[in-house]
């Protein structure tokens, strides 16, 4: 009986983790990036994880957008991810710009590894940032991918 309860707790922390992981908007796209999302949709960025808690990832160096791009000079919300998906090459993302009301496209080579790597001496948004492809127009985008064979699509 103890262990059949035991089987149960592990269940039941197991699910209350990965809930908790999309309640608390970090969907990961591998190696270590993540979609973090917030209580508003402009506040969607992927950043590679660099603080995690409970298995959650809650802060990182942002990849897209980058600050610059993400707010305006006066603090305004800019740019956001409105989508992305992944597989184990590759990360597409699709932004929005407010303003200018416009679709950006990305693509993310995760042909990288930070792991052994102290971002506090190096400069790890450069290195990130070498393995990004964009802004790109959804023909430029489109071309990229099949130039590429990254094989996704945001459907």
């Amino acid at each position: 009986m103890r262990k059949h309860l035991g089987h149960i707790f592990l269940q039941v922390l197991v699910l209350f983790v990965v809930s908790c992981n999309e309640i608390w908007g970090d969907h990961s796209l591998g190696n270590n990036l993540s979609l973090l999302e917030g209580d508003k949709t402009e506040d969607r960025i992927i950043v590679y994880c660099s603080g995690r808690s409970w298995g959650t990832c809650f802060t990182g160096i942002a990849v897209i957008p980058v600050y610059n791009r993400q707010y305006d000079s006066s603090g305004h919300y800019a740019e956001f991810v409105e989508t992305a998906k992944s597989n184990r090459k590759w990360v597409i993302v699709k932004t929005y710009q407010i303003q200018e009301e416009k679709e950006n496209y990305w693509i993310i080579s995760k042909n990288f590894n930070l792991a052994n790597i102290d971002c506090s001496k190096a400069n790890c948004d450069s290195i990130l940032q070498s393995h990004v492809k964009g802004p790109m127009t959804q023909i430029e985008f489109r071309n990229k991918v099949r130039l590429l064979n990254i094989g996704l699509d945001f459907k």
